[in-house]
């Protein structure tokens, strides 16, 4: 029974970077403030797996009751930050 218990919990592990988010969602929640402005952004940076599991936190936690997000955006490839405009020294 305990095996079970233990391997679902390691596949729903987050990385560091989602759960950095969903800590961060949790601290706003406590401080009754919305999501960060770039919280989209955030989220498309993070691989597909670990973003619906952001979502699925988001969502329970009621942030994102009146937000759609389309299943193609959710299952997309995570979007890689811009490479900075200054130059490397």
């Amino acid at each position: 029974m305990m095996i079970p218990a233990a391997m679902l919990v390691l596949a729903q592990a987050l990385t560091p970077a989602a759960q950095a988010f969903v800590d961060d969602a949790t601290n706003r929640l406590i401080a009754g403030e919305d999501l960060a402005p770039d919280f989209p952004v955030r989220l498309q940076a993070l691989d597909p797996d670990e973003r619906l599991m952001v979502i699925v936190h988001l969502r329970r936690a009621g942030f994102l009751g009146d937000i759609v997000m389309p299943v193609d955006w959710v299952l997309s490839p995570p979007a890689r930050p811009a490479p900075s405009a200054e130059p490397r020294r």
